[in-house]
């Protein structure tokens, strides 16, 4: 019996551990969800990508460069068509976001000077 009771404890572990996961990437997604896709989004890719291929990747479905996020797999633009959101999706990004609130997520760390 207890080989089957730890069973099923590590069973409960990996679904409530699922659950969270999946919690976190769906809240995420509509928190990041962006508010006016006409002036501007941020597609983000897997971090592995170069920033040339997410460039091209970014651009290919029809829009116009702006910067770079936060790190070289995020890219700025603004969409040439309201299309543009399910077509970069085919492109290979994990998602879009609004530039603002994702910038607000990623502002790099910096120091400051101390008080003397």
């Amino acid at each position: 019996m207890p080989a089957r009771s730890f069973r099923r404890t590590l069973f409960d572990a990996f679904l409530i551990a699922g659950f969270a996961v999946g919690n976190l990437l769906v809240v995420t997604r509509v928190a990041l969800q962006p508010k006016n896709p006409e002036a501007g989004v941020a597609v983000v890719f897997s971090p592995w990508t170069d920033a040339a291929a997410a460039l091209a990747r970014a651009t290919d479905p029809g829009s116009r460069f702006v910067r770079y996020g936060g790190y070289p797999f995020i890219v700025v633009v603004v969409p040439d068509t309201p299309e543009y959101l399910s077509r970069v999706s085919g492109e290979g990004a994990l998602f879009v976001a609004d530039p603002k609130a994702l910038a607000a997520c990623l502002k790099p760390f910096t120091r400051t000077a101390e008080i003397l």
